[in-house]
């Protein structure tokens, strides 16, 4: 049994530049609407591992639905928003005048959650409980039928793993299951 996280490919939304907090959030919104660059190389191995899969299951999100396309057109496909990307916070949307690149505000953004700066997300005890959540699915589905996959987003899928990774080697399931195995698409 194995349970593979893949991460999507590169978003079709590339608009960098220096942007304000009120920018910043159309940046996200635009972001999560997007799908994935037609021109992003998928490498083989994803491909391989995809074929692997009894199960699939994807985020809700089109970057995520599209990957799922793009490396298995005729797959069937659970989607389920246990598996939907962390949410990033917009901090100081008041400030008009401040402006940082996009990376920029990404890094930003995704340190003040760390440090507890939610308004209207997700916190980060929520992510941990949603990774536990989405974890007892991937045992109980890896359990029923065998290889599954997730194609998913990078931050979540990091609590996931150290979810499968603190149940790996439990006496409800055995070590011989292969978890944790991450694939990116690019």
């Amino acid at each position: 049994m194995e349970i593979i996280l893949i991460r999507h490919g590169k978003s079709a939304w590339q608009k960098s530049g220096w942007i304000n907090p009120a920018q910043f959030a159309q940046w996200i919104a635009a972001y999560d609407a997007h799908g994935i660059s037609v021109d992003d190389p998928i490498p083989e191995l994803t491909v391989q591992k995809m074929k692997q899969a009894n199960v699939v299951i994807t985020s809700p999100l089109p970057r995520a639905l599209h990957s799922v396309q793009r490396l298995l057109p005729a797959c069937l496909v659970e989607e389920n928003e246990l598996f939907r990307e962390v949410d990033t916070p917009i901090a100081f949307l008041h400030l008009h005048f401040l402006r940082l690149p996009v990376q920029l505000w990404l890094i930003f953004a995704r340190l003040c959650w760390f440090l507890g700066y939610v308004r209207g997300v997700e916190s980060y005890a929520q992510a941990v409980t949603r990774a536990q959540k989405a974890c007892d699915l991937l045992m109980e589905y890896s359990e029923k039928y065998g290889t599954v996959a997730v194609v998913g987003h990078g931050w979540f899928h990091r609590f996931v793993g150290k979810q499968l990774e603190k149940k790996d080697g439990n006496e409800l399931f055995p070590s011989e299951r292969r978890i944790g195995t991450h694939v990116r698409i690019h």
